[in-house]
């Protein structure tokens, strides 16, 4: 007598499906996410990351351009 693994029972038991990469919840295979709500809060999260990669950039090009100028031009300062 086998036993079936524990991926097994579950498979069995809830048949296919996937998790809303946003909350998690158990859906359909042929979705991506589950509901409106999440699809505006991925949004969201996608732009707030995509604001602050931008302000990172800016930061980093500022400082650049600091040091280039304390490097270079010691008497301005």
């Amino acid at each position: 007598m086998s036993q079936a693994s524990w991926k097994d029972q579950i498979k069995k038991k809830w048949g296919p499906h996937s998790h809303c990469p946003v909350c998690g919840k158990a859906m359909a295979t042929d979705k991506k996410i589950c509901s409106q709500s999440c699809k505006d809060n991925l949004a969201e999260g996608e732009r707030k990351q995509k604001k602050k990669g931008r302000f990172q950039c800016i930061f980093l090009i500022v400082m650049m351009v600091g040091m280039i100028l304390l490097l270079f031009l010691p008497g301005l300062f």
